[in-house]
């Protein structure tokens, strides 16, 4: 028998080789992330034309307006009417957190626009990273294998758009870290039944932007709908009903719903308040803007249809599928191939051939997935969003 001293210190070996076997795959995934942050355009002025620059001017514009003399109304420029009173420009869509976060980055430096600009573009850098490790950290519990989880992990955030964008001082890149934030939450809530830590992250992801709810939506449906369908043989449908697992999902449901209604109705509110409580709601800008999004209101543009809209859709996927770093050797330009806004460019058919290649790749390999649920939940995010407010 071996000392106990020299026991100890064998286990003690082993334990530290297997948490550096452990640690390491996250150690590679945080050091190609660090290079995000130290090669780029010159992030201290707007470098990327069109898109990429209109957005990062409407958000830092939004952020350095927001304010509690203006009771945080979103509002691009307040010019003074005929009688000398100001007037609004409402550009009030997005949650109130994505442009909060932005107005803490930009505050310290005041007028000085380069230093403020670059500490806007770090934040967002800094969205992006935090969602990349945790889609790993989600990938590494569902999987049980860290390399796979890494690799997943820096294909998906090394992809064409993933990373043109990356920088960009936007809502929507604050919205992608609430979407991993909440992805995860719900890995932790399956594997260890932990519901308050999915409640808490779903706040602050809707308070980061409206992008989670095409997460929650499918994740609450295809929970009731698969516990409804495995309970059918245990009791029939009352006791399902029942059940804590419905219980949870149609109250996590309910609870996302009345949390994204509140910030809607803080943001209409405000509009409301801003506009001398003279303007109906139906007439609100915000609520415009929801029924055009959506169709239900009169468009700004012509529809050019579902057809025109799946293969720009498709295509947006197939770009998704494309390493950023080979986006030159194929001829792609991120600028001019963004599907942001109608009239959409053209899509090359084999763009949109790889993305419905792609998309029906990822169905189908849901056969082989555990949790398949889980999985599902995430691939019919972009769907459940884009297609409601195509």
């Amino acid at each position: 028998m071996p000392p106990p001293a020299a026991d100890r210190l064998r286990r003690l070996r082993a334990r530290l080789a297997s948490r550096s076997r452990e640690a390491l795959p996250l150690g590679l995934l945080l050091l190609a992330l660090a290079s995000v942050f130290a090669f780029g355009g010159d992030r201290s002025r707007f470098y990327r034309p069109w898109v990429h620059d209109d957005i990062s001017v409407q958000t830092l514009t939004l952020a350095a307006n927001l304010s509690a003399e203006h009771r945080f109304l979103g509002f691009l420029r307040r010019p003074l009417d005929e009688a000398g009173e100001p007037e609004y420009y409402h550009y009030n869509r997005f949650p109130i957190g994505s442009h909060g976060v932005v107005k803490l980055a930009i505050l310290p430096f005041g007028d000085d626009f380069p230093r403020a600009i670059l500490a806007a573009r770090l934040l967002m850098l800094a969205f992006f990273a935090a969602a990349a490790v945790l889609a790993y950290l989600a990938l590494a519990r569902l999987l049980g294998d860290r390399r796979i989880a890494v690799a997943a992990a820096l294909l998906a955030f090394s992809s064409y758009y993933a990373l043109y964008h990356s920088d960009m001082v936007s809502s929507e890149v604050a919205s992608l870290f609430g979407v991993m934030l909440v992805f995860h939450g719900m890995v932790v809530h399956a594997q260890e039944g932990r519901f308050r830590q999915l409640l808490v992250r779903t706040a602050v992801a809707l308070l980061l932007g409206w992008h989670v709810a095409a997460l929650v939506a499918p994740f609450v449906l295809l929970g009731l709908g698969g516990e409804l369908l495995r309970a059918r043989g245990d009791g029939g449908a009352g006791a399902a009903v029942r059940s804590r697992s419905v219980r949870r999902y149609a109250a996590y449901g309910a609870f996302s719903a009345l949390w994204a209604l509140l910030l809607v109705g803080f943001n209409l509110g405000n509009e409301y308040l801003a506009l001398g409580g003279e303007v109906p709601l139906a007439e609100l800008p915000s609520f415009e803007a929801v029924l055009r999004r959506t169709g239900l209101g009169a468009v700004e543009l012509d529809d050019p249809g579902w057809a025109a809209f799946a293969r720009v859709l498709l295509g947006g996927i197939g770009g998704m599928t494309i390493p950023y770093a080979a986006a030159d050797r194929l001829g792609l330009d991120p600028g001019q191939q963004s599907v942001a806004f109608w009239p959409a460019p053209a899509v090359a058919p084999w763009l949109a051939a790889l993305g419905a290649a792609a998309a029906a790749a990822c169905a189908a390999g849901l056969r082989l997935l555990p949790c398949r649920r889980l999985f599902a939940t995430l691939l019919l995010a972009g769907p459940c969003w884009a297609i409601p407010f195509r």
